[in-house]
């Protein structure tokens, strides 16, 4: 791990990473960024940079993100290697592969306890919903903003007490009717970042003066997976 200098990852990942930084000994430093940012992919492109323009000399920066609205396009590598998953969004990272986030449908709609608390989260999304419009509005406002997910499921990644954020979930998504279930998670990609195992599919490096481009997104839906079971 030597030629890996430092991690730039999300808040929302912090226990998932801290766990398998335990489990590795590993002691890189690591520069978070606000998960609220995530409700505004400009803003987290611009927090990504400033945090990659204020490391010194020339380093292998692990960015631990999804592309999430595209907000990783456009980021410069400047003097830095840049090591990025091929990720669409975060739920890859939580569960292993774009194939098993797949295997899921389109219908539904993933927790994980840092996704669930964090201030661009679900809970604190309904809470400003039913505040600004009342309770009565605004649960109709969140069963409009929900009528396309058929499921929740609360990823079980081993970082959390998952029996706690089941209950929580289940309080929210009663008053939508939506059914809950717990799945198992895989920390496969994140272990992979950390090792400095870097396969093509599953991960972009950004050279020195270079950057991530639209077709780099592109790649995130098309790379071969493979199975994490």
């Amino acid at each position: 791990m030597e030629d890996a200098a430092c991690i730039v990852a999300c808040e929302t990942l912090r226990q998932e990473l801290n766990l398998v930084m335990q489990n590795r000994a590993c002691t890189l430093p690591v520069y978070w960024i606000d998960a609220d940012r995530h409700a505004w992919p400009d803003k987290l492109r611009e927090s990504i940079q400033e945090a990659l323009d204020s490391l010194p000399g020339s380093r292998v920066v692990l960015l631990l993100f999804g592309f999430c609205g595209n907000a990783l396009v456009g980021i410069n590598a400047g003097t830095h290697t840049l090591v990025v998953p091929r990720a669409a969004d975060c739920i890859p990272l939580f569960i292993g592969s774009r194939k098993e986030r797949d295997s899921y449908g389109n219908d539904t709609y993933f927790f994980t306890e840092g996704h669930f608390n964090s201030g661009g989260g679900i809970a604190s999304d309904a809470s400003r919903v039913v505040q600004r419009y009342g309770e009565k509005r605004g649960l109709y406002i969140l069963k409009k903003m929900f009528c396309h997910y058929r499921n929740f499921a609360v990823i079980d990644t081993g970082a959390f007490d998952v029996s706690e954020l089941r209950t929580k979930v289940e309080r929210f998504a009663a008053q939508l009717e939506i059914p809950v279930k717990v799945i198992p998670g895989s920390l496969r990609l994140i272990d992979a970042l950390l090792s400095c195992s870097w396969p093509e599919d599953d991960f972009l490096i950004v050279k020195p003066g270079g950057s991530v481009s639209f077709e780099d997104s592109l790649r995130v839906g098309k790379a071969r997976q493979p199975d994490a079971r």
